[in-house]
């Protein structure tokens, strides 16, 4: 299902601005989760690690503007289109899509800042592959839950709904490295910032569900 055309050709064109807003929006998020894997991948190289810290800072503008442009057009046809049914929550649901993807942007960011944290030491192979894994399904879940709403794609929309269910296991598996009982400070310390991370995820992946959710209400107009 997808919003259906209308008589006046230029209330579609507003609306296909909006969702090509959202889904810029969108590929930019992807594109910080993207430096967020590879700061896990090469966090031993401190040079490496001040330049993403410097690159996420000047994407993750680039996300708050489309935020702000998605706010202002969103505003726009509310007062000169008078939008009715599945158009009108279409479009008063895109300002909560797009905080969502603001914040998935926010918490990129502040991922990558956790990691820079952490200093050089190589993450165990175990936590990598378990970090690895949430970037690639918190993509997927981004990706899917912009394509649902845009869409109008209810059964995607569920799909991204399972797909946290991923998240969530990884990251209760990441407690494993809580076996060892025995920690100095600087241990403990790099432990307790992993799991911080690791929440991070879980979080950015909630972005993605609560996207998901909106997607469903704008096809069914059901809120619950």
């Amino acid at each position: 299902m997808t919003l259906k055309e209308h008589t006046v050709k230029s209330y579609d064109k507003d609306l296909k601005s909006i969702e090509g807003t959202i889904d810029e929006m969108m590929h930019l998020v992807i594109m910080s989760i993207d430096m967020v894997a590879e700061m896990i991948k090469y966090n031993q190289d401190s040079n490496i690690r001040q330049d993403f810290l410097e690159k996420i800072i000047a994407h993750d503008y680039k996300i708050n503007t489309l935020d702000f442009l998605v706010e202002r057009k969103v505003t726009t046809m509310l007062a000169l289109r008078q939008p009715m049914a599945v158009d009108l929550r279409y479009i008063v649901s895109a300002l909560k899509v797009s905080s969502n993807l603001e914040r998935v942007g926010d918490q990129a960011k502040s991922i990558i800042k956790k990691i820079d944290r952490i200093g050089s030491e190589a993450f165990e192979d175990k936590v990598k592959k378990a970090m690895l894994e949430m970037v690639d399904l918190t993509k997927k879940m981004v990706h899917d839950s912009i394509i649902a709403f845009n869409e109008q794609n209810f059964q995607t929309a569920e799909s991204v709904l399972k797909q946290d269910d991923q998240i969530d296991k990884i990251y209760s598996g990441l407690f494993m490295i809580l076996e060892n009982e025995s920690f100095s400070k600087s241990q403990a310390e790099r432990i307790i910032n992993i799991l911080f991370i690791a929440k991070s995820f879980e979080r950015l992946a909630d972005h993605s569900t609560n996207i998901a959710d909106i997607a469903k209400y704008v096809v069914t107009g059901d809120s619950k």
